[in-house]
């Protein structure tokens, strides 16, 4: 069973590994936060998961984000 990013603790690195929305996967690249790992930096119970990589902080609801499939890594 996949790990889904709605569900990952604020502190965690992970590396996003499937994004079904074509749209959203092509802004994330553009934001680089498919080319390595990216870290859980604020997750508010039900609500948006808040991603950071290389100073860029994105917000996400929790409904897009329990649809983003991740794997977790060492911490960089």
């Amino acid at each position: 069973m996949a790990t889904r990013l709605a569900d990952v603790d604020a502190g965690r690195w992970f590396r996003i590994e499937e994004v079904p929305d074509t749209g959203l996967r092509a802004r994330l690249i553009r934001l680089g936060f498919l080319d390595g790992p990216v870290r859980c930096s604020h997750r508010v119970r039900n609500g948006p998961v808040i991603i950071a990589r290389d100073g860029t902080e994105l917000a996400l609801g929790a409904s897009v984000a329990g649809n983003i499939e991740i794997a977790e890594v060492e911490a960089e």
